[in-house]
Order: C-alpha cells, then sequence, then structure tokens
C-alpha cells in the first residue's frame, strides 16, 4: 500500500472506467476487475471514493477516484 496515495492520470472509456493508467512515464492499458464505492461522511474529512482494481500487460493495481476532488490515486501495487 502507498501512503499517502500516489496521484495518477486515467484516461476512461467511452463508459466511464478507466482504459489508460499512467503512472510517472509509463502507461499502459487496463481492464477493470472489481469495483466498490467507500462514503464516509461522519469523519471531519469525509470521503467519497470509487475504488477499481485494474489489471494491465505488466501491472495489477488498486486504483481510486477521488469524487470530491476529482483526482485519481494509486492505492496498491500487487505482486
Amino acid at each position: 500500500m502507498l501512503r499517502p496515495p500516489k496521484r495518477i492520470d486515467v484516461v476512461l472509456d467511452q463508459s466511464g472506467l478507466p482504459a489508460v493508467v499512467r503512472i510517472d512515464r509509463e502507461s499502459d492499458r487496463v481492464n477493470v476487475i472489481e469495483q466498490f464505492r467507500v462514503n464516509e461522511r461522519w469523519w471531519n474529512d469525509p470521503i467519497d471514493r470509487a475504488y477499481m482494481k485494474v489489471v494491465g500487460p505488466t501491472w495489477i493495481i488498486l486504483i481510486f477516484h477521488d469524487l470530491l476532488s476529482g483526482d485519481w490515486f494509486l492505492e496498491r501495487i500487487f505482486d
């Protein structure tokens, strides 16, 4: 897990799901294999995130879309 999560760039497909993920200078086409949402509003800093486990030719990663800021982040790299 990355703490803090790393900001990444994501290109969406026509349905609004990630199609390409760019981490630093490396980018790969990806497929979403799992999705879930975390929405916590009782904290001082509310959280509203759409998490997606994605697989590409060189990685399997967990990313999330911060629905409050609009930014995308890398949360975890799977071995």
